[in-house]
């Protein structure tokens, strides 16, 4: 399995998840893998949504654009095929401070290293997820086969049921 064997599946999730918080919203999602962020949304029509745009210059595997009326939000996912480890994660930390997302997860067939499961499972901490007041990043497994995450796996618990 490569990477980008999941962006069409967890596209596909992602758009379902998000119609589901956002009922009266337009929901669109696109792998954005290939394509630095502000780029991305310049060329979409999206920028004027973002007056920050510009300073966007991170790649992101999986982007949502949630719009109602004239505002927007970005909604964002890192797919990674082996367990997930600090250095990812801080990855996705850096580029949600940047972008400010309404969500930002995570995810990977493999679940999380042993220094992830320590920090969170055994240490319980949550605070090294936050990016920005009220808003932090959500780990889960995928769930190849099915085409979902486990529930079970949700980092912190709970989050995504918010």
């Amino acid at each position: 399995m490569r990477e980008r064997d999941l962006y069409g599946p967890v596209c596909q999730w992602f758009k379902n998840f998000l119609s589901e918080k956002f009922r009266n919203a337009t929901v669109n999602v696109y792998n954005t893998s290939t394509v630095q962020l502000s780029k991305f949304l310049f060329d979409k029509g999206y920028y004027k949504f973002f007056p920050m745009y510009q300073t966007f210059e991170i790649q992101v595997d999986i982007t949502g654009i949630i719009k109602r009326k004239d505002r927007a939000y970005l909604a964002i996912i890192e797919c990674k095929i082996d367990e997930i480890s600090l250095r990812d994660l801080s990855q996705l930390i850096g580029y949600s401070k940047v972008c400010l997302p309404i969500f930002s997860l995570i995810i990977s067939p493999k679940g999380i290293s042993k220094t992830l499961h320590l920090l969170f499972n055994v240490w319980k901490r949550y605070d090294v997820l936050t990016y920005s007041d009220k808003r932090r990043v959500s780990i889960a497994k995928w769930l190849v086969g099915g085409h979902d995450i486990d529930i079970s796996s949700i980092i912190p618990p709970g989050e995504l049921n918010d």
